[in-house]
């Protein structure tokens, strides 16, 4: 159409990764930080951890989007993750209140607590990841199996905290309240790596 326009650009010296996925580029909605606004959201990113040699998002890619100044970019902490994207832990809906939106993050906690409830509901038995083709999909596995799991616990207490990181810098960032925030139950397992993979389908 008349009011398209494209970039095309290409890392000379590096080489990409899955952490310059569409996933990984993700935008919030309009916001208001401390009295400036951001018509348009502002760009989320995904990164290593502050001062450690983790996956980057190639240079070029990241200063294309910093030179975008009107969505100014936000990193988040997304190398604790196999695949390593921004979408696999934070999403945004709509509403019709006076916010416009809630933030979804996908929460460990929020899933443990939902299993702990069912249980006591009588509902422990009940099985979870048919279908999910992985080494969990060979024995049944039961909601008091994922409880009794204590590997599986200390693996999703270490992706809970990597996510609270980033909440507070979604937070920060985007001027929210706890009350903008909605946990999802998700459950996470870590591979040979030490990164983590999403058991239940990711925020997208």
């Amino acid at each position: 159409g008349p009011d398209f326009g494209y970039m095309h650009k290409e890392p000379l010296f590096e080489a990409t990764a899955s952490l310059d996925s569409f996933g990984n580029v993700e935008v919030s909605p309009p916001v208001s930080v401390a009295g400036k606004e951001y018509p348009l959201g502002r760009i989320l990113i995904g990164s290593s951890f502050p001062a450690s040699a983790g996956r980057r998002m190639t240079r070029l890619v990241r200063d294309f989007l910093y030179a975008q100044r009107v969505q100014a970019p936000v990193e988040l902490y997304s190398d604790w993750l196999a695949v390593g994207n921004v979408n696999e832990f934070v999403n945004f809906v709509p509403t019709s209140d006076k916010k416009r939106f809630r933030m979804l993050l996908a929460s460990p906690a929020a899933c443990y607590r939902l299993f702990r409830e069912k249980q006591k509901e009588g509902q422990g038995e009940a099985t979870m990841f048919k279908g999910k083709g992985t080494a969990l999909d060979t024995k049944r596995m039961t909601i008091n199996k994922v409880l009794s799991n204590d590997v599986l616990a200390q693996q999703n207490q270490y992706v809970q905290r990597c996510i609270d990181w980033n909440r507070d810098i979604l937070k920060k960032e985007l001027g929210l309240l706890e009350e903008d925030i909605i946990d999802l139950p998700a459950l996470f397992k870590l591979d040979k790596q030490g990164k983590a993979v999403p058991y239940f389908p990711n925020t997208v």
